[in-house]
Parts: C-alpha cells; structure tokens; sequence
C-alpha cells in the first residue's frame, strides 16, 4: 500500500518540478526577441518569442491601406513563428521533465 503512496507522491514530485520548468519557459521566452521584416521590407516588427510586440518599424511614405496590409501579413508571419517555436519548446520541456503516462501525445 505504501508502495502506490511513494509512486503517487513521486510523481506529484515530477509535476512539480514540471510547472517550475514551464514558468522558467515563459520567463526564457519573454525575454529573447526576433525581428520579422514584411517581404518588401517596408514593415519590421520585433517580438518576443512569447508573442509581446517590442517595436514596430515602418518606411516612410505609405499609405494608410498599405501600413494596414503590411502590419496584418507581418504580424500572423511572426506569431506564426511564435507558435511553431513555442510548440516545439513546450513539447521539448513536457517529454524532458513528465513522468511516462500512456495516452500523453509526447
């Protein structure tokens, strides 16, 4: 009976350590930056790797329609950036710091 106890109490342990793992994730992720540039390179925008907008450049002389074109397609381009990187990440953590559970997708 104590037996279960300890493996209960063991992986309660392992969960533990889990949630610490993907806070220091967030905290990682927040703090590094990328800059996407819109494929004429009128639009930059620097973002964190946890989808916080640092900094918008824009070229001079557009138009409003443009600068709403431009941002739109620029900012699914670095949040799907984010997301593909974050995905990666978080998987990388779960399979690194879970205990073994049947049915978990990694």
């Amino acid at each position: 009976m104590f037996g279960n106890f300890g493996d209960i109490m063991g992986m309660m342990g392992k969960i533990n350590s889990f949630k610490d793992k993907f806070s220091d994730l967030k905290t990682e992720l927040d703090s590094e930056f990328f800059t996407t540039t819109s494929n004429d390179g009128k639009v930059k925008i620097t973002m964190s790797k946890l989808a916080t907008v640092k900094d918008i450049q824009l070229a001079d002389g557009m138009e409003k329609e443009e600068i709403e074109d431009l941002l739109v397609m620029t900012l699914n381009k670095a949040l799907e950036q984010v997301k593909t990187e974050a995905i990666d990440k978080a998987k990388k953590t779960a399979q690194e710091n879970l205990p073994n559970i049947p049915g978990m997708p990694f």
